[in-house]
């Protein structure tokens, strides 16, 4: 089973493009190969893939202890909550090299909070290893546009997380007097030019949402997600384009299952009911009488009435999306009439309303609110 395990590892390091980040380590020959891979995935934000290549290194030389580093980095720097500080602890610092060591004090900066020495000790490390690509990086920091571009002139080979970022600077403006959107997707070809992941194709879906093309960013997030479907941090956004592309088919089947929703009730019928409303959100609602919120229930549906509805309808209906598109907000107007079962008295109906919609995991939509009030001059349910 070891020979097995090698020889699958040697398969993949010689299969690998690597990107070397570190030019001094203490790991083999083999296991160096898979940790630079390792880096250029966690540079890359994709850190699932990062911490499983990692993981890889330290099976193909348990002495590569730089792979150490690179699980600790793929979690949060939270001390109270995460695991880093534990991960760093756990690392045996004789065994890095300087340059890895480097690297290892800053991550421990990461989990001082305030109380860190990040810039000092970052200026030295620097200063140190000023042709180290890592260390480099490392130091850039969020919204560094001048920072990425230098960084893609100076470690050309290693740029590829360096411009997915520039694409960002293009996308934004931030080279430029205006968003030059084919600068930027220029810069994320050449970043899939240096590495083959989901994470410049997630970058490409966005700029394209940005430039208003949806149907492309969901083409794109859609290869993103193919890496590795389940469980995919490119899901949520893969819904959202859909949903977006699809938005005027979407809003017809929420106001056709608003009025389902309301003939349901109306009705008394349970199963249909059921069918627009989730098992584990309540339904809370603001009737026409104006009386107090309260959570609508199956009861609510089935119960007997004073009063008989001759006519509903919903008109003029309206579907405002969130901009996730994972819920949504419906306004409308209602009018009929209902006759009171023991006076035999008919009542004119007139209200405006409005209800909320939200996204199931199963892709599903449920309603979770509603709210009901008599239009000027007109007339609600009666009060109980």
């Amino acid at each position: 089973m070891k020979n097995i395990i090698y020889t699958t590892i040697l398969f993949v390091s010689l299969s690998l493009n690597s990107q070397n980040w570190i030019n001094d380590s203490n790991c083999d020959s083999q296991s160096y190969e898979i940790l630079n891979e390792a880096i250029t995935h966690l540079t890359n934000l994709e850190q699932l893939t990062a911490f499983g290549m990692a993981k890889a290194a330290q099976m193909a030389d348990s002495g590569c202890e730089c792979a150490k580093l690179v699980i600790a980095a793929t979690s949060t720097t939270n001390p109270n909550l995460g695991s880093r500080k534990a991960k760093l602890e756990a690392v045996n610092v004789q065994l890095l090299s300087p340059e890895e060591k480097a690297w290892y004090d800053l991550l421990i900066e990461t989990t001082k909070g305030e109380e860190n020495s990040w810039t000092d000790v970052y200026a030295n490390a620097v200063e140190k290893f000023s042709d180290s690509p890592l260390i480099n990086w490392v130091g850039i920091g969020g919204g560094n546009w001048e920072g990425y571009m230098s960084f893609s002139k100076k470690f050309p080979d290693n740029a590829s997380a360096a411009f997915n970022m520039v694409a960002y600077g293009y996308a934004y403006g931030q080279y430029g007097d205006s968003p030059d959107f084919e600068a930027a997707y220029d810069a994320i070809s050449k970043s899939r030019a240096l590495h083959n992941g989901p994470n410049a194709l997630d970058s490409k879906a966005e700029i394209a949402a940005m430039e208003g093309d949806y149907q492309k960013a969901f083409n794109n997030q859609f290869k993103a997600r193919d890496f590795a479907f389940f469980a995919s941090p490119y899901d949520a956004k893969l819904r959202t384009y859909w949903r977006t592309v699809n938005k005027d088919d979407l809003s017809n089947y929420l106001k056709d299952a608003q009025s389902k929703l309301q003939e349901a009730i109306t009705l008394g019928n349970l199963e249909e009911y059921k069918k627009y409303v989730a098992e584990d959100i309540d339904l809370v609602t603001g009737d026409s009488n104006l009386g107090e919120f309260y959570v609508y229930s199956d009861d609510d549906v089935t119960r007997e009435r004073n009063f008989t509805w001759d006519s509903f309808d919903l008109k003029d209906m309206e579907v405002h999306f969130m901009p996730d598109m994972t819920m949504a907000v419906i306004t409308f107007y209602a009018i009929g009439s209902y006759t009171f079962t023991d006076s035999k008295e008919n009542v004119k109906y007139s209200t405006r309303a409005s209800s909320v919609w939200v996204a199931a995991d199963d892709g599903s939509w449920k309603s979770v609110h509603s709210n009901w009030a008599p239009m000027k001059d007109g007339t609600g349910i009666p009060g109980e």
